[in-house]
C-alpha cells in the first residue's frame, strides 16, 4: 500500500504543484494536507480512502458517486465496487495479456457482467469458490464467462454478435494472472451481492458507467467522444424537465410501454444516456410508486429504450452495460442511424414520430455527400452536408408530438449562416426551442478536444401549441479542469459546478446572471445563450452611452506589402499587441515573405481591435514610429474623431464592451467578430466625459512613453554597459541643471 506522503505528493503534482488546489480537491486545509504530507498527521479515514481513490483510481470514480439518500451504507458499498474495477484494471496493465486500453475495457466489462449476471441469477458469481477440485483459475474463469454470456447476454435488437467477440478465452499461461483476478472478486464481491439484495443494481450500473468513461479518456472512436459523466445526468434531467406532464408519466408508466414512449440515442457509444435515463427515470419510479420497481425496470429496459450505433465494439459494451439492470433484453441496434435505404433502413424508417425523448451526443466534423444524403430536407442541392446538420433533422423527424430532444451541438449550429441557418428556420418551423445552454471548452478536453459545444433542448409541436419561451444558460463550471501530465489528459476535479444551480433555474421567471428565459424570435439570427444573456446594445443615445460609430470610423486602406519599393516593411499581427498596456509592437518582415493576411495600411493613432477572441481584450494604439506599417487583417482599424485614441482603446478593453464582443463571436475553434460590429458597441460614457477622458488619456500615453524609453535605456545599457554608461551619465547631468 502507498504511504500517505507519497499520495500526497502525486496529488500536489496532479494539481500543478498547488497544494492549496489538492487540499481543496481532497476536502481539507493546505495546513492538513502539509502535516499528511510530512507524516507528522495521517488524515481520517474518509480522508484517506479518498486520497487513494483521486491517486490510485484515476480521480473520477468513488469521488463521483451518488450518495442517493444520503447512505452512508450505499456510499460504502460503491466504493468497494470502485474498487473492484480499479482492481481490475490495474491487474490488467500490471500482469495481463493485454496491451491497448480498449482490450481492458472490454475484458473488465465482461468480467463485471458475468459476475453480476450469476448474482441477479441466484448464483455466486466469480471467486475463488470456482476453484473445485483440480480446475484451474483460467479453467473456472473461462467456463463461468461462456455460461454467463450463453445464458444472461441481452438478445434482443437484431445485433447477433458471437460470444467470442465478448470475451476471449484466457491461455494456460495466463494461469497466475486468472488466480489474481479471482482473488480481486472474492475481497470486494460481497459489495455487489449486497447491493443486489438491497434491489440497487442500478448503482452498479451507475459505477461500472463511471467507469467506462474514464476509460475512453484520450480516446476517440468514430467520430464520438464520450460525455462526461456530469453532463450526461445534466441533459437527462433537464430531458425529463422539458417534457410536459403526460410525456413524464409514460415514461413512469409501464402501461404506456408502447407505441410513441420510447427513449432513444441514435448514436448510442457505449449506452452511457440510456443507462443514465434508466437509473434517473427508476428513481423516480422507487420514490412515487407507480408500480412495482422491478416490474418497471424489465419492461422499460426490454421495450422502451433503443440504441443506435455503427460500431460494434462500442455496441457491444452498450449491451454490457444495459445488462448491468439485470434485464434479458435490450433493443440495441448496429446501424447507420442516418440510413434511409437499405438494410439499415429496416431499423431507422420505423422509428420516425415514436421518440418520446432523444438523449444524444453525435458525431460531429464529418460530412456526407451522394445521392442519399438527398433524401434529407437540410441537404437538397447540396454536393456535401456535415453530419451533424442531418442528425438534427433526423431527431425531429423521430421525435414524437411533444416529444423532446436533448442534444449537444457545436457552437456552429446556433451561430453559423449559410445551411447552418437554413436548418434553423427548419427547426424552428417544427419544434420550439425549450433551451440552449452553453458548456465551458474543458468539456471534452479530456478527449482531445476544446471545441466550443452547448446542449440544444428540443420540442416538436403538437397541434394547438402556444410559442413557448427559450432558457438561455451558461455554465463556466462544470466540477473539473483537464490537466495534462506525463502525455495523458487526466481530469481533476473541483468544487465549482454551475450544472446544479442551470437545472435549479429551468423554469423560473427570475432572471440570472447566467440564466434568463425570455422569447426566441421565430427567425433569430442566432441562438447561442452567450448572445441573448447578455442583452442587446440600444440604439442612439437613449439607452445611456455612446456608440463606437459616434466617436471612430472603421478604416480598410489595403496593400499588398510585395508591391512596395523596399526590401522589408514593418508587420503587426495580433501578438505584437500587449493586451495588459495596449503598447503595440512590430517585426521587421523581408517582403518576400509577407503573409496573405498582411494587407492593411495603418497610420499613427489608428486603434487596432483583434477580431478573434475579442474577448481578451487585445486592443492598441498604433505608435507614431509604425505610421505606415501593414497589419493583418485580423484586425479592425478605427480611426477616433473627437476623442483621444488610447482613451476610446482602453473604453474598448473594458469587460462590459468585451462582453458585448463575445456575443457577436462565430466560429468554434477561432471564434471571431466581423469587423462592423466594433461600430455598434455601446461604450459605458457620455458627450460631457469625452474631454475629461482625452486629457487623462494624454497624459497616460506621456507617462506610458516615458517608461518606454526608460526601459529601452536600461536594456542597452544591461547589453553592453561601457558604451551606454556615459550617455546616460551626461544625460542625467543634463537633466539636473535644468532642474
Amino acid at each position: 500500500m502507498t504511504p500517505i506522503p507519497q499520495l500526497v505528493e502525486r496529488l500536489i503534482q496532479m494539481n500543478g504543484g498547488s497544494s492549496a488546489s489538492a487540499a481543496k480537491q481532497l476536502g481539507t486545509t493546505p495546513a492538513s494536507l502539509s502535516r499528511y504530507k510530512t507524516a507528522s498527521a495521517r488524515p481520517r479515514a474518509n480522508i484517506e480512502t479518498r486520497l487513494r481513490a483521486l491517486v490510485e483510481g484515476g480521480g473520477d470514480l468513488v469521488d463521483q458517486a451518488y450518495e442517493l439518500g444520503g447512505s452512508p451504507r450505499l456510499h460504502r458499498l460503491e466504493q468497494a465496487i470502485s474498487e473492484t474495477l480499479n482492481g481490475l484494471r490495474e491487474e490488467f496493465h500490471r500482469n495481463g495479456s493485454v496491451s491497448t486500453r480498449q482490450e481492458v475495457l472490454d475484458l473488465v466489462a465482461a468480467l463485471v457482467f458475468a459476475h453480476v449476471s450469476a448474482l441477479d441469477n441466484g448464483k455466486a458469481g466469480l471467486g475463488r469458490h470456482l476453484l473445485k477440485g483440480s480446475k484451474s483459475a483460467v479453467e473456472a474463469i473461462n467456463a463461468a464467462m461462456r455460461s454467463a454470456f450463453s445464458e444472461w447476454l441481452p438478445s434482443k435488437g437484431g445485433h447477433g454478435e458471437e460470444q467470442k467477440r465478448f470475451f476471449s478465452p484466457l491461455k494456460k499461461s495466463d494461469e497466475t494472472f486468472a488466480d489474481a483476478l479471482l482473488g480481486i472478486f472474492e475481497r470486494d464481491g460481497a459489495a455487489f451481492a449486497e447491493l443486489h439484495q438491497a434491489g440497487r443494481d442500478d448503482l452498479i450500473n451507475e459505477v461500472f458507467s463511471r467507469f467506462m468513461a474514464t476509460s475512453f479518456v484520450d480516446e476517440k472512436e468514430m467520430g464520438q467522444y464520450l460525455t462526461p459523466p456530469e453532463v450526461t445526468r445534466f441533459m437527462v434531467e433537464l430531458g425529463f424537465k422539458a417534457l410536459d406532464q403526460d410525456g413524464r408519466r409514460a415514461l413512469l408508466d409501464v402501461n404506456h410501454s408502447c407505441g410513441e414512449n420510447v427513449v432513444v440515442d441514435p448514436s448510442c457509444g457505449v449506452g452511457s444516456f440510456l443507462a443514465e435515463a434508466v437509473r434517473f427515470l427508476h428513481e423516480h419510479v422507487r420514490v412515487e410508486g407507480f408500480r412495482s420497481s422491478s416490474e418497471w425496470l424489465e419492461s422499460f429496459v426490454s421495450q422502451q429504450v433503443v440504441g443506435i450505433d455503427k460500431s460494434e465494439r462500442m455496441l457491444r459494451l452498450a449491451r454490457i452495460n444495459l445488462g448491468l439492470f439485470g434485464v434479458r433484453m435490450s433493443q440495441l441496434y448496429l446501424a447507420n442511424s442516418l440510413a434511409r435505404d437499405g438494410v439499415d433502413s429496416r431499423v431507422t424508417l420505423p422509428m420516425e414520430g415514436k421518440a418520446r425523448l432523444i438523449l444524444t451526443n453525435p458525431p460531429f466534423g464529418a460530412s456526407y455527400s451522394g445521392e442519399e444524403m438527398q433524401a434529407f430536407s437540410i441537404a437538397k442541392s447540396r454536393k456535401r452536408i456535415d453530419s451533424e446538420l442531418l442528425f438534427l433533422e433526423r431527431y425531429v423527424d423521430w421525435a414524437c408530438a411533444g416529444g423532446v430532444i436533448v442534444s449537444i451541438v457545436p457552437d456552429s449550429i446556433l451561430v453559423n449562416k449559410g445551411v447552418f441557418n437554413d436548418l434553423r428556420i427548419w427547426i424552428r418551423d417544427r419544434c420550439d426551442v425549450l433551451g440552449v445552454i452553453s458548456l465551458p471548452s474543458v468539456t471534452f478536453a479530456a478527449a482531445g478536444t476544446t471545441t466550443k459545444t452547448s446542449v440544444l433542448i428540443l420540442r416538436k409541436r403538437k397541434p394547438g401549441d402556444k410559442p413557448a419561451n427559450t432558457f438561455f444558460g451558461e455554465a463556466k463550471e462544470i466540477g473539473y479542469d483537464v490537466v495534462t501530465r506525463s502525455g495523458q489528459r487526466r481530469r481533476v476535479r473541483h468544487a465549482k459546478d454551475d450544472l446544479p444551480a442551470l437545472l435549479r433555474a429551468w423554469g423560473t421567471k427570475e432572471p440570472k446572471p447566467y440564466a434568463q428565459q425570455k422569447p426566441l424570435p421565430k427567425r433569430a439570427e442566432r441562438w447561442d445563450a452567450n448572445f441573448h444573456l447578455t442583452g442587446t446594445e440600444a440604439e442612439g443615445e437613449e439607452g445611456g452611452g455612446l456608440l463606437v460609430s459616434q466617436l471612430a470610423s472603421l478604416v480598410d486602406v489595403r496593400k499588398d506589402p510585395k508591391r512596395l519599393n523596399t526590401a522589408t516593411f514593418k508587420y503587426i499581427e495580433i501578438g505584437d499587441i500587449d493586451s495588459r498596456t495596449g503598447l503595440v509592437g512590430s517585426k521587421s518582415m523581408p517582403v518576400s515573405e509577407a503573409p496573405s493576411r498582411a494587407r492593411k495600411i495603418v497610420r499613427a493613432g489608428d486603434i487596432l481591435v483583434s477580431t478573434v477572441r475579442p474577448e481578451r481584450g487585445t486592443v492598441g494604439v498604433v505608435p507614431d514610429e509604425l505610421d505606415g506599417a501593414i497589419c493583418s487583417t485580423g484586425f479592425a482599424v478605427l480611426r477616433a474623431k473627437g476623442i483621444h485614441p488610447v482613451a476610446l482603446a482602453w473604453l474598448l478593453k473594458g469587460e462590459e464592451v468585451r462582453r458585448q464582443m463575445a456575443r457577436h463571436n462565430i466560429g468554434i475553434a477561432y471564434p471571431a467578430i466581423a469587423e462592423e460590429t466594433c461600430l455598434i458597441l455601446k461604450l459605458p460614457i457620455d458627450k460631457m466625459q469625452i474631454e475629461a477622458l482625452s486629457v487623462s488619456a494624454r497624459e497616460f500615453s506621456a507617462a506610458l512613453t516615458a517608461f518606454e524609453d526608460s526601459r529601452q535605456r536600461l536594456i542597452s545599457l544591461l547589453a553592453d554597459p561601457a558604451k551606454e554608461a556615459p550617455k546616460l551619465h551626461r544625460s542625467m547631468k543634463t537633466k539636473s541643471r535644468r532642474q
